[in-house]
């Protein structure tokens, strides 16, 4: 199967969180989803299809995925060691949500392969990413997943009260899909909650906006990607998930700021159409909102209503309550450890944040730490107009794509799209690195000098 083929696939599977594609009782209960299979089939293609000199170099320069690796090695080292060092310790019940002792479990081997999928993930569309026949097929791919996760909410909206998505709901996940908010439906497409709904369609909403996938695209992409990208905010809106809710309030606080930006920098050119994108959707909104308080205060009044329900009040619910409860233990083992962690998969958190220093204890927190802060602030030495957007666009995107993320996840992993992330973080800075040949370690074992930021292979598309 073609590369290309499998990035698009791979996006477009994201919308479909609740298909268990092996039966659970051929599995031994691992929820094996069309994002898991497609991401672990296009890890292996990627990296067989890549050069070997290319690879180990992304894998131990530091400034390229160095420290991620490290962190990934380091979590699957302590998670096979610490359920039988620090036995007995509490923890919370990944199934059962109560205070149990710790104790090795299936949970430490699926988290752990988790986690391992989303580093790897982040291996394999780095490789994509580093020439510009790869950064095409991922602009691509991107819209075609915002597509695909529309049109999951769009079926669920209209079949709402039927059981015409039952067969696709098959995961072995607790299903909430008929819960509402404040009077009104909560839209969680194929996700096995609004929750998960808000935070995918938040995730892919802001990247698609933000990056501007579509800028070397041709007209008809270019023409689809904001219809695709508002659409999926509009269906995080929709989800009244409090995530995905305060993801867009970050979200237009970060599309202001950026306009003030453009606005004092007085540019011109290709960043003035920039502008004036940001200036009209701005506007937009305001007139929207005018609207909605003078000529329909109802439904101004009922949006209050459900923001009020789902984020301010948010802390005086129980589900906060039980939720503090989970982050609660899971720290009290952490600390039994003196530090040194759990283990993935170990407990349960409800914090992405928690979930990872419990899990990988301080010295994996702290890779992970390092390997955020070297992303973020990566030098982009010769990138042109596109490539510094989709870098400028992820990082704004990686923030929006958090605040859900750090206040609701419940284990260290973090998923299929923050790893799309990291790899646009990583990959295009390096390739627009000056070509200086070094003797890099992967290219003594090859025997010849590898120029730095470029991933020499031959992929058959």
């Amino acid at each position: 199967m073609p590369i290309r083929i499998l990035v698009y696939g791979l996006f477009a599977s994201m919308s479909l969180g609740t298909i268990a594609v092996v039966p659970l009782t051929m599995s031994g209960g691992i929820n094996l989803i069309p994002p898991t299979i497609l991401s672990s089939l296009l890890i292996v293609r990627l990296i067989l299809k890549s050069d070997p000199a290319a690879v180990w170099d992304a894998v131990l320069d530091w400034r390229h995925l160095g420290i991620l690796i490290a962190f990934m090695l380091y979590a699957i080292l302590l998670t096979g060691v610490a359920p039988r060092l620090f036995a007995g310790v509490p923890t919370m019940g990944l199934n059962i949500q109560q205070a149990m002792p710790l104790a090795p479990g299936t949970g430490n081997l699926t988290q752990g392969l988790y986690l391992t999928n989303a580093c790897l993930m982040t291996l394999a569309m780095y490789l994509l990413l580093s020439d510009e026949s790869g950064r095409e097929i991922f602009r691509k791919g991107l819209i075609i997943g915002g597509i695909a996760v529309v049109l999951s909410g769009v079926a669920d909206i209209v079949t709402y009260g039927s059981s015409v998505l039952e067969p696709l709901r098959t995961a072995g996940y607790a299903m909430l899909t008929n819960a509402d908010m404040a009077g009104t439906r909560r839209v969680v497409g194929l996700q096995p909650e609004a929750s998960s709904f808000g935070y995918v369609t938040l995730s892919f909403g802001a990247m698609i906006v933000l990056m501007r996938p579509a800028v070397m695209l041709d007209r008809a992409w270019r023409w689809l990607a904001p219809l695709t990208g508002w659409a999926c905010l509009a269906m995080a809106a929709m989800s009244t998930s409090s995530g995905a809710l305060s993801g867009l309030l970050v979200f237009l606080l970060v599309l202001t700021s950026d306009t003030i930006v453009l606005l004092m920098r007085g540019q011109g050119g290709s960043e003035a159409g920039r502008l004036v994108g940001n200036l009209t959707v701005l506007a937009g909104l305001a007139i929207a909102a005018g609207l909605m308080m003078t000529v329909l205060p109802g439904v101004g009044a009922h949006l209050l209503e459900i923001f009020d329900a789902a984020v301010v009040q948010k802390t005086t619910t129980g589900s906060f309550e039980e939720r503090l409860y989970w982050n609660t233990v899971s720290l009290e083992g952490f600390f039994a450890t003196g530090g040194v962690g759990l283990g993935v998969g170990s407990t349960r958190a409800s914090s992405w944040i928690v979930a990872l220093v419990c899990g990988t204890g301080v010295i994996g927190t702290a890779l992970l730490g390092l390997f955020l802060l070297n992303v973020v602030f990566q030098p982009i030495a010769r990138a042109g107009f596109a490539d510094r957007l989709l870098v400028a666009g992820a990082k704004r995107s990686l923030l929006i794509s958090m605040v859900p993320f750090v206040g609701s996840a419940t284990s260290v992993d973090f998923g299929l799209q923050i790893a799309v992330l990291f790899a646009v973080l990583t990959a295009i800075p390096a390739a627009s690195a000056p070509e200086r040949p070094v003797p890099t370690i992967a290219a003594r074992y090859r025997g010849r000098a590898a120029p730095v930021g470029r991933v020499q292979r031959s992929m058959d598309r």
